[in-house]
């Protein structure tokens, strides 16, 4: 896994294992079977797609949309959407917005 500690321009697909220190300034999509760890700041909308796995322990500030990956949210999201039978989130220690 590729450590990364640099603000990025979105839209940004992510295609390959990273482990983000940085900022994605804007949307991002994780590619299918790949792993994504999240320490810092996506600052619109992050997509997983079938088989990925994200680990967020920062900020989302848009939704997540888990379309049939594996998201476990111990950070900030504005919301998730789980939008397949498949999609696991697991957010026990998250805050999610609109949530109680």
């Amino acid at each position: 896994m590729r450590a990364v500690h640099d603000k990025i321009e979105g839209p940004f697909a992510i295609k390959e294992d990273i482990d983000l220190y940085g900022m994605v300034a804007g949307d991002a999509t994780l590619h299918r079977g790949i792993r994504f760890i999240l320490h810092d700041t996506i600052a619109g909308n992050l997509t997983i797609e079938t088989g990925a796995r994200a680990i967020v322990h920062g900020t989302v500030a848009g939704r997540i949309y888990n379309e049939g990956g594996r998201v476990e949210i111990f950070g900030i999201a504005d919301a998730v959407v789980n939008g397949s039978r498949d999609a696991i989130t697991i957010d026990p220690a998250a805050h999610v917005r609109g949530r109680p």
